[in-house]
C-alpha cells in the first residue's frame, strides 16, 4: 500500500494542484458550486409542479388524499408560481453558471468583476440566443452550459490580454475607479463583441451550425459515455479510492465532472417539465445518495457494521464521535478517524461496496423499475430522503433500505478483522503500561 501511495502521490498531486492553481478552472469549478443553491430552488419548484397522478394509489387511503391535495396545488396558482421560479432557475441556469465563472475568473485576474460579467452576458446573448418572435431559451438552461464555460474563459482571456498590452481607455488618476472602470472595459468589450461575431461566423460558415451548437456536438460523445454503466464505476472507483492513498478523490474528479453531471439533471428536469422521457441516469448531484450512502465509501455501512461487532475502544470511540454525520452524509471524521487512509483492512469494501450499489441502481433505473433523477436536493438531506425527492418514485428509497442492509453484511468481516487487531494493538498498548 505504501509503495502505490508512494507511486501514485506524485503525479495526483500536481493534477491536484493545476486544478486548485490554474485560474479557469478553479474559476469552473468554484462558478458551478455558487450555482448549485440555484439547482435546488429550481428542483424545489419543480417538486411542487410534479405531483403524481393519486389514481396510482387508488381511493379509501390517507396517502391518497395527500396525492390529491399535492395535484390540486399543482394545477393552481402556486403551481402557476412554482413553474415560473423553474423557469428563472433551471431552464436559465447555464446563464448564472456564465455570471459566477466569469466573475471569479475576473478577480484572478484583478479586472473589474461587473464590467466583465456584463462583457460576458452580452456575447452569451449575441450568439446562444435568438431574438426571431421572442427570446430563444434553448441555451439558457442546461444545454448551454459548456458554451457559458466557453465564453466566460475566452472573454476574460481577452480582456485580461488587452489590459496586459495596455489597449483601453486611461483616465486621470484624479477621476474615481467606479467611474473609470467601465471606461477601461469600452474598448475590449467591442473588441469581444468583433472577435465572438467572426468567430460564430466561421463556425457556421465551417460547420452548418453555431458556436454553442458545435461545443454540444464536441461533448456529445462525452454526455453519452457518462451515462453507461463503466463510467459511472471509474468515477465512483476514483471517488474513493483516491480517499485510500490520502488524496480528497471529491475534489479531483469532480472538478472534472461536476458540469458533466449538472448538465444531465438540468436535461433530465426539462424533459420531465415537457412531458418527455427522461434520458440521463447519471446526475448531479443525487447520484451519490446511492453511491456512497452515507458519505465517501457507503460510510453509514461501515458505521453500523462497528457499531454491531466492534469491542475495540478506539473503533468504539470513532463510531461514537462521527457515526452520526454519516446519516446526513458527512463521513470525514470516520474516514480520518479509523482511518481509511492505507488502511488494509478497510480499503477493499470501502472502494467496492459503492461499486456494488452503483450497479445495481444502475440496472434498475436503466430498465425503469425506479424513476430517474430529475430533482437536485440538498447533498446533506439523508439518502433516502434525497431519493425519494430526487426522483419522486417511493421504490427508490426501498431499494435503498434493502441496499444498505446488503452493504452493512458486505463490510461485517472487514471491520471485524479489523477491530480483531486494533484489540490486539490495544491489550500490547495495556501490557507496557
Amino acid at each position: 500500500m505504501q509503495k502505490i501511495m508512494g507511486f501514485l502521490e506524485k503525479p495526483l498531486g500536481k493534477f491536484s494542484a493545476f486544478i486548485q492553481n490554474n485560474n479557469y478552472t478553479s474559476a469552473i469549478v468554484r462558478g458551478i458550486t455558487i450555482s448549485i443553491p440555484v439547482t435546488i430552488v429550481g428542483g424545489l419548484a419543480t417538486l411542487i409542479t410534479a405531483a403524481p397522478d393519486p389514481a396510482i394509489l387508488g381511493e379509501g387511503n390517507f396517502f391518497y388524499g395527500v396525492l390529491v391535495l399535492w395535484q390540486s396545488l399543482a394545477q393552481g396558482s402556486l403551481g402557476t408560481f412554482a413553474a415560473l421560479v423553474n423557469n428563472v432557475t433551471m431552464n436559465m441556469l447555464s446563464v448564472y453558471c456564465l455570471l459566477a465563472i466569469t466573475y471569479n475568473l475576473a478577480e484572478s485576474y484583478k479586472l473589474d468583476k461587473m464590467t466583465s460579467c456584463m462583457t460576458s452576458a452580452v456575447l452569451f446573448f449575441m450568439i446562444g440566443c435568438s431574438f426571431e418572435g421572442g427570446i430563444s431559451m434553448g441555451f439558457l438552461g442546461g444545454r448551454g452550459l459548456f458554451f457559458a464555460m466557453f465564453v466566460a474563459c475566452l472573454s476574460v482571456f481577452i480582456t485580461q490580454f488587452l489590459f496586459k498590452k495596455n489597449i483601453k481607455i486611461t483616465l486621470p488618476d484624479s477621476v474615481p475607479p467606479n467611474v473609470s472602470a467601465p471606461f477601461e472595459q469600452l474598448i475590449p468589450l467591442v473588441i469581444n463583441v468583433i472577435v465572438f461575431y467572426l468567430l460564430n461566423v466561421l463556425c457556421l460558415k465551417a460547420t452548418g451550425v453555431i458556436i454553442p451548437d458545435f461545443i454540444l456536438n464536441v461533448f456529445k460523445p462525452l454526455l453519452s459515455a457518462s451515462d453507461t454503466l463503466p463510467a459511472m464505476l471509474i468515477y465512483v472507483f476514483l471517488l474513493n479510492a483516491l480517499w485510500v492513498i490520502g488524496v480528497n478523490g471529491g475534489n479531483i474528479v469532480n472538478s472534472v465532472m461536476s458540469s458533466v453531471l449538472l448538465m444531465n439533471l438540468a436535461e433530465n428536469a426539462a424533459a420531465h417539465a415537457a412531458g418527455e422521457e427522461m434520458a440521463h441516469i447519471f446526475c448531479y448531484s443525487p447520484n451519490n445518495a446511492i453511491m456512497n450512502i452515507g458519505g465517501s465509501g457507503a460510510a453509514l455501512a461501515l458505521v453500523i457494521a462497528a457499531l454491531i461487532v466492534a469491542k475495540s475502544d478506539h473503533l468504539k470511540a470513532i463510531t461514537r464521535l462521527g457515526g452520526a454525520g454519516t446519516i446526513f452524509n458527512i463521513s470525514e471524521p470516520i474516514v480520518y478517524g479509523y482511518p481509511i487512509v492505507l488502511n488494509s483492512y478497510l480499503f477493499i469494501p470501502f472502494i467496492f461496496v459503492p461499486m456494488i450499489n452503483t450497479t445495481i441502481f444502475y440496472f434498475l433505473m436503466s430498465t425503469n423499475i425506479i424513476g430517474k433523477m430529475f430533482i437536485n436536493v440538498p447533498w446533506v438531506l439523508p439518502s433516502p430522503i434525497q431519493l425519494a425527492l430526487a426522483t419522486l418514485d417511493w421504490k427508490a428509497a426501498a431499494v435503498w433500505i434493502l441496499l444498505i442492509a446488503l452493504d452493512v453484511i458486505l463490510y461485517l468481516p472487514f471491520v471485524k478483522m479489523y477491530d480483531k487487531q486494533l484489540l490486539k494493538e490495544q491489550g500490547q498498548l495495556e501490557a507496557k503500561n
